[in-house]
């Protein structure tokens, strides 16, 4: 059995309580929410948190640079409240698009931001009263209101190998995006390193992989819609990188050139099917399974599970079916 917490992917809060409800009868052990410019992930977490019977909450992510550490301690302690499964707090640097131009906030050097603001979100959750003379954050005796019943884990988005070995020395656990069974040995060897650089244990890590999902047997019903998602990454550098380690450095450059010269149509049919069948969970029941155990074997801890409907069907049902299709695998 495989643990699947399913990630945010309705169009408004209703929706997503509609699917949370659809999980828990299937199986589904927990709900994450994200946080770009759509739904607000505190009102969504917590709204989340009070419908779940068992189920934990968690963020992935939070982008660090929209909140004070100050105030993402208090965001964190306060869902935890309501969460009764508990509350993982997943944070990230985001993109210098959605920090810079979309929340107009300096977006910083992101091993350096990220060090500090896990330090300083821990002391806060630990009740201590602190004053900062450097960094980004300036404090003069800020000290949260309320310390949090339980601990709080903090997780990292994380993919480049620098991010990974932090993640390694200072996270309780980790959330990779858009990768295979050979990324997660990498990243698990990265992490390890970390650790042993901090002199700590992994015994209680969680390596947690973002995975798309669609139950069908026709991958044409769903090609053209994880075209379009894929390609915002395939152009991203960090992300040509990664998919680089695999062999397609070379089909990166050729469609982020298409683009630019406006073939837009062919650059999404030039990206190479197995990019994306590699780094999904696309197929029957029995074919998902399968695939999972080759992520178990690798190392991957669980799933967050973003069940992808088909496009010429309609949205919420279409999820709905997904949703408790996959829970013949987490349960």
């Amino acid at each position: 059995m495989v643990r699947f917490d399913l990630a945010n992917c309705g169009r408004t809060i209703p929706e997503n309580l509609e699917y949370i409800r659809a999980a828990e009868a299937a199986g589904w052990k927990g709900f994450w929410i994200t946080e770009i410019t759509g739904i607000d992930g505190v009102t969504s977490a917590t709204s989340a948190a009070n419908l779940m019977q068992v189920g934990r909450t968690g963020s992935a992510i939070l982008p660090m640079q929209t909140r004070d550490p100050l105030l993402m301690a208090m965001t964190a302690a306060s869902i935890d409240q309501v969460a009764k499964g508990g509350f993982v707090l997943g944070l990230g640097t985001s993109t210098p698009i959605i920090i810079e131009d979309w929340h107009a906030t300096p977006w910083g050097k992101p091993l350096t931001l990220t060090r500090q603001y896990v330090d300083l979100v821990r002391r806060f959750l630990s009740g201590e009263r602190i004053t900062t003379e450097t960094g980004r954050w300036k404090y003069n005796r800020a000290q949260l209101g309320m310390r949090p019943a339980r601990e709080i884990p903090i997780f990292l988005a994380a993919l480049n190998d620098g991010m990974l070995q932090l993640a390694g020395e200072i996270a309780d656990g980790v959330v990779l995006n858009f990768v295979t069974p050979a990324d997660i040995i990498h990243a698990r060897k990265m992490i390890e390193r970390g650790a042993e650089k901090a002199g700590r244990s992994l015994d209680n890590f969680e390596l947690m992989v973002f995975l798309r999902s669609t139950v069908t047997g026709d991958y044409e019903l769903v090609r053209e819609r994880y075209q379009r998602e894929f390609f915002t990454y395939v152009m991203s550098p960090v992300y040509q990188r990664m998919f680089d380690r695999e062999g397609y450095g070379e089909d990166c450059t050729r469609i982020e050139t298409m683009w630019r010269n406006k073939e837009r149509e062919q650059a999404l049919d030039s990206i190479p099917p197995s990019l994306i069948r590699d780094r999904t969970l696309i197929g029957e029941v029995d074919d998902i399974q399968t695939r999972l155990q080759d992520y178990v074997d690798a190392g991957m801890d669980s799933a967050l599970v973003y069940p992808v409907a088909i496009p010429s069907e309609d949205l919420v049902k279409d999820t709905i079916r997904n949703i408790e299709a996959l829970g013949a695998v987490c349960s």
